[in-house]
């Protein structure tokens, strides 16, 4: 994992690149709820990442449509003030307008990170150091998906406020200008495995991103 300092804090972080859209899945985990280990197995992914936000009963926070079906319409929100999704014309996007074409999947989430290159700021009433997932598009459309964690913990990680420009951060450290950026279910209902690293969730994710 690579190291990152914000205002004299220590985060690492992990980057997956996207090179093989049409491979990439949004898949629902509300009913079985199975580990990211059996679903890595059951769905033959070569990448793992949770997806959105689930509520007390079991079911996504805001708009979420995959696999031909809407499992849950637009709400309103200040936090999940986003919409990440696969458009079969457009290609990938992160915006914060619900999309009205052809969407092959996509869910609702936030808060958005980056907009137009730039960091966004809002203010939580309640904001704590947990682990962070972010998917990412560059200046060139191409999209990445982000783990940040603590550099002592896995379970750890930046303030929710502090993610905007810890993201930026993370591109210039790459050597790339990240666009737009947006916030995934993180914390203790959040997993990342790739070829690299394996970090397991400590509660069930409610649905994930698969290639």
């Amino acid at each position: 994992m690579k190291e990152i300092t914000f205002n004299g804090e220590k985060f690492l972080f992990l980057e997956q690149k996207i090179e093989e859209i049409d491979n990439l899945r949004l898949i629902p985990n509300f009913e079985e709820k199975l580990t990211s280990t059996e679903l890595l197995q059951k769905n033959n992914c070569r990448f793992l990442i949770s997806g959105g936000f689930y509520d007390q009963e079991d079911q996504p926070l805001g708009w979420f449509f995959t696999q031909e079906k809407l499992f849950r319409k637009e709400i309103k929100s200040s936090l999940l003030n986003g919409f990440f999704f696969y458009d079969r014309q457009e290609g990938i996007i992160i915006d914060n307008v619900s999309p009205t074409s052809s969407v092959v999947w996509g869910l609702q989430t936030g808060p958005l990170l980056l907009f137009e290159g730039k960091p966004l700021v809002f203010k939580m009433a309640k904001d704590e150091h947990a682990r962070r997932m972010v998917a990412v598009l560059d200046q060139n459309d191409e999209l990445f998906f982000l783990a940040v964690t603590g550099s002592s913990s896995l379970a750890g990680g930046p303030l929710l406020a502090d993610l905007p420009l810890i993201v930026q951060g993370i591109g210039k450290s790459l050597k790339n200008d990240f666009k737009t950026a947006i916030n995934l279910d993180g914390g203790t209902a959040s997993a990342f495995i790739n070829k690299e690293k394996v970090i397991k969730e400590y509660t069930w994710i409610g649905s994930f991103f698969c290639l």
